[in-house]
């Protein structure tokens, strides 16, 4: 929420009982400011970004205390313009006044009491060129540079002619922030995504429901905020629709200011987005970033956060009816991927979504969390889940620089993808490179029916999974290990279903997990 705006009174007018001062030491301590950024604003201006350190904002948040800024600037090497020593000087007029009459101009000096701050006491502040007493600001020629501090002024009289008048103290400035030919605009190119979401519904004042939110803010994230605005957005689907960023005319949720923040409150209803809320017959799958705007109008956005999912229990938009209790022990042992979460079971599984389900059942059964690779070998995706799956070997590409993600995944890649999870959990110094070297004991079952039809590389993975009844035949003692005509191309006969990916996964941490 904004913080709160007081009414605009000169040192002067003042009438409070606080601004006459028996006693210096009730005078307050100005530290320096914490944190100054300058931005191209787009229509010849720059905003400067300044953010108050909490014992300034204690002292206005006090009412007795009337804080200003006041800015200065140089161009290029020149001399600091409004470089003033206030130490002992006699203001009558007051510090605002003085700028204004002297130089006839505005925003150089101003009470940081009037102006609404976020949640991270930080405001933007338009700077014209007319404020400074310049024509343009020619960024591509000239370095401007700034600073501020803060300075408080409070009456006093004087012993001999009794009269009174202001007196200014002024805390050290600011670090020196600079944009122009020598420094480039301070935004970032990019952002980090939002970690740890969590939600959850909940009933105001009136009864009416509402949901709840929070998550981390990254560090970095926290940075760029003081070099810009960085807002919170919710992003949003319900069942098996589409999310509302994907959607023409439909908008994502926004923390109310627009403002950076990791506690959220979404009222769907009250902002015209949803007709009601029903927990028990729909799910409601939400999923937070970040956004800022640039000069020129383009958006820099961050990755999404985990999805969570508010409503019917159900993780899934459908799913076959033998597949629901398993699916549900998949849920509860953490191996559903985001990119599953409120997605259609009985549907086939892309390589890239059985990656994100291969890295679940490494997690589930090492308890720990895997890492991507750094450097990407493949030119056809960026996914870091792809990219988690093949620094622990469970995933190799379709060719050194190809993974080809959107590919549907056939059942004997699945066996294989998920047998060399278990290699690399349990075999000490296994590795995709090495896996010749090391075998697996167990007893093989019978032959399949179609067991030609299962590729060399294969066969020992479909066979151990078998033996450990994680993942068996389509019937007719056939295994259906990859589609071997046009026709069962067509109709998706070898294809792996999502449901089944998650529950042979289910079964592989439940079956070896010891």
């Amino acid at each position: 929420m904004l913080k709160k705006v007081v009414v605009l009174l000169l040192c002067m007018m003042l009438v409070l009982p606080a601004t006459v001062l028996a006693e210096e030491t009730e005078l307050p301590v100005l530290e320096k400011p914490s944190s100054l950024t300058v931005r191209d604003g787009g229509n010849n201006d720059l905003l400067l970004r300044l953010t108050q350190p909490s014992s300034i904002m204690e002292y206005m948040d006090s009412d007795d205390f009337y804080i200003l800024y006041e800015l200065d600037f140089k161009i290029n090497d020149g001399p600091w313009k409004f470089d003033k020593n206030w130490a002992g000087v006699n203001v009558p007029e007051g510090v605002i006044t003085y700028y204004e009459d002297l130089y006839d101009i505005m925003n150089v000096a101003g009470y940081l009491n009037f102006i609404g701050h976020d949640e991270r006491n930080a405001i933007d502040l338009p700077i014209f060129p007319a404020n400074l007493g310049l024509d343009a600001f020619d960024l591509q020629n000239n370095t401007y540079s700034f600073r501020y501090r803060y300075l408080y002024e409070y009456e006093v009289q004087d012993p001999a002619t009794e009269e009174w008048g202001c007196k200014v103290i002024a805390s050290p400035y600011s670090e020196t922030a600079t944009i122009g030919k020598a420094q480039g605009s301070a935004i970032p190119n990019s952002l980090e995504a939002p970690t740890s979401l969590k939600g959850e519904l909940k009933t105001g004042d009136q009864g009416q429901p509402y949901f709840h939110f929070n998550f981390v803010i990254p560090q970095s994230v926290e940075e760029a905020n003081k070099a810009t605005e960085v807002r919170t957005k919710l992003d949003w689907k319900i069942g098996n629709g589409k999310w509302a960023t994907e959607l023409a005319g439909v908008e994502p949720f926004e923390k109310a200011g627009d403002m950076l923040s990791d506690d959220v409150d979404v009222d769907p209803i009250d902002e015209g987005a949803w007709g009601e809320i029903d927990i028990k017959e729909n799910a409601y799958y939400f999923r937070a970033f970040f956004e800022l705007e640039k000069p020129d109008g383009s958006f820099v956005k961050s990755p999404f956060s985990n999805v969570i999912e508010i409503g019917t229990g159900a993780f899934y938009s459908g799913a076959s009816n033998w597949a629901k209790p398993e699916l549900e022990k998949a849920n509860e042992l953490g191996l559903v991927p985001d990119i599953l979460k409120g997605a259609d079971m009985t549907k086939s599984i892309t390589r890239a979504e059985f990656a994100a389900v291969a890295v679940k059942a490494y997690e589930a059964l090492i308890g720990t969390a895997a890492i991507p690779a750094v450097n990407n070998p493949f030119t056809d995706t960026k996914d870091v889940e792809v990219l988690k799956a093949f620094n622990i070997g469970a995933v190799n590409g379709t060719s050194p620089t190809t993974f080809a993600p959107n590919a549907l995944l056939v059942r004997q890649e699945a066996a294989t993808m998920l047998t060399r999870v278990f290699k690399k959990v349990s075999l000490a110094g296994w590795t995709l490179a090495t896996d010749s070297q090391f075998t697996l004991s167990y007893t093989k079952p019978a032959a399949f029916a179609d067991d030609a039809n299962i590729s060399g590389w294969a066969k020992d993975s479909v066979y151990f999974m078998a033996s450990n009844g994680i993942i068996g035949g389509v019937g007719n003692n056939k295994f259906a290990p990859k589609n071997t005509t046009t026709n069962e191309e067509a109709t998706g006969y070898a294809n792996a279903t999502r449901e089944q990916a998650l529950i042979i996964a289910m079964r592989m941490v439940e079956n070896l997990g010891d």
